[in-house]
């Protein structure tokens, strides 16, 4: 509830501020950076392209330029997920998950910046190599939800895997050599079932299922914020690893996982997930941003929120519980008004 007393405070104090309500709009697997004084978000084009939004308010994605589309055939043709977009050294770059069409064959592209420009365009620059071969290219495994994590002058790549053929979904680690280039064999981080809430349904009889890895750095740690249980059912929650900054991202026992979830829905918000974090305009606030459900039924339609979240006592993020639908809220700290 710390969330919710917190944006109530600053609706109430001083004033009535402007406001906004939750959900903000339609989508899934929002994923958002903030540079400059812009807000870019980047999402699918329904499973078939790429789009980059772009804003000067957190609360308002902006203005849309589709930024690459799917060729008509090939590996990446068609589903189209959870695209992502990353400067790194002094370029843009988008990592998106795409498959031809069979769920199987899912592997990890990279699009690169041909411009300064984040909003395109781009050029295709392959595929990722994410399985245990890396010297000789071979077994590339089924991968999705890819990020970058930036540590101690290297870079790695983070992501949800398969073991082998079955569908059976782990999160991986793997040092990058530039951009769009592992360097070396995946590692798998931690167990998917290590928590019954971790599991489809939080069946103790079913899968373990993690995804959708996302990095926030504070106070000296990694924090991997990932989604676990069924995407299409309402159980979906988020759960936490962290570890300290100075250990190695690519040893497991490096990393420990919260015994509880980090934050989940409530019979408001239907399978909160796959949350990116972004500062406020001004930089004083941390805000998630995340998706849920459109209802409690099984199936994939999706919106989006956000709400500011805070640090606990011993330097966990406290995402508190989903603010209900409809609520006015205070608008980010530093956003401009434009009614």
């Amino acid at each position: 509830m710390f969330a919710l007393h917190l944006a109530m405070s600053l609706l109430h104090g001083g004033g009535p501020p402007a406001t906004f309500t939750n959900p903000v709009y339609a989508g899934a697997d929002p994923w958002m950076v903030q540079h400059g004084p812009h807000y870019y978000l980047c999402q699918s084009e329904n499973d078939l392209g790429v789009s980059v939004w772009k804003s000067q308010r957190l609360s308002d994605r902006g203005r849309k330029q589709v930024v690459w589309r799917a060729p008509q055939t090939g590996w990446n043709s068609r589903q189209v997920w959870a695209p992502e977009l990353h400067r790194l050294d002094g370029r843009w770059y988008i990592y998106y998950a795409a498959s031809d069409g069979e769920n199987a064959n899912h592997q990890m592209g990279v699009l690169g910046a041909t411009t300064d420009d984040p909003q395109g365009p781009y050029a295709e620059l392959g595929t990722l190599y994410t399985g245990d071969d890396v010297v000789s290219g071979e077994g590339n495994r089924w991968a999705i939800d890819g990020t970058v994590l930036e540590l101690r002058g290297r870079r790695y790549f983070i992501w949800s895997g398969w073991p082998a053929a079955a569908d059976i979904q782990f999160l991986y680690v793997a040092p990058l050599l530039n951009p769009w280039t592992t360097i070396g064999n995946r590692v798998r981080i931690c167990g998917n079932d290590d928590f019954d809430w971790e599991r489809v349904e939080d069946d103790p009889n079913r899968r373990g299922l993690n995804e959708a890895p996302q990095v926030i750095r504070h106070g000296g740690r990694v924090f991997i914020v990932y989604s676990c249980g069924a995407s299409w059912l309402p159980g979906y929650k988020l759960g936490l690893l962290y570890m300290d900054e100075q250990a190695d991202p690519m040893v497991p026992s490096n990393w420990s996982k919260l015994g509880r979830p980090a934050f989940m829905g409530d019979d408001r918000v239907h399978g909160a997930g796959h949350a990116s974090f972004v500062k406020s305009p001004d930089g004083t606030q941390d805000w998630i941003v995340y998706h849920s459900k459109r209802s409690p039924q099984a199936g994939w339609e999706r919106v989006v929120w956000l709400q500011p979240f805070a640090w606990g006592a011993d330097d966990l993020p406290d995402f508190g519980s989903p603010f209900p639908p409809g609520e006015p809220l205070p608008l980010p700290s530093g956003e401009i008004y434009h009614p």
